[in-house]
This record gives structure tokens, sequence and C-alpha cells, in this order.
């Protein structure tokens, strides 16, 4: 099995759950249940790397670091 770790820093962190928490109080006043979306994106040959989230509206948490790993 693969596992895909991504690497946030607090305030990256922070900015996502709020995001999160925002959205999901919108949801619960307007009867809606949107979910949430990750969205990591790369540039082609590893240049650089960041991370979107996206529930009522997309924010750009900025680069992040991440890795796929090999689990036995």
């Amino acid at each position: 099995m693969k596992k895909i770790t991504i690497e946030l820093t607090d305030e990256q962190h922070s900015k996502m759950m709020n995001h999160l928490q925002k959205g999901t109080t919108l949801n619960i006043n307007n009867e809606t249940f949107s979910g949430y979306g990750l969205n990591l994106k790369c540039v082609e040959g590893g240049i650089s790397s960041w991370l979107e989230v996206e529930m009522n509206g997309t924010i750009d948490l900025g680069e992040v670091n991440w890795e796929i790993e090999s689990t036995i």
C-alpha cells in the first residue's frame, strides 16, 4: 500500500481549518452539504507544488512538500 503525505505549516493548517469551518457553517445555514476537495497542484519535474482547498470557494495554501511513501 502507498501513502501520500502532504506537509503543512501551522499557518497553512490554520488557514485550511478556518476555510473548512466557514464552509461548514455556510452549508448548515443553507441546509446543503457540499463536501470539500484537496487539490495538490504540481509543476512537471517537481519544480513547485502547492495545495488548494475547495469548499464553497477555493483557497490556495501556497507551496507544500509532499511525497508518496511505500508502506509494508
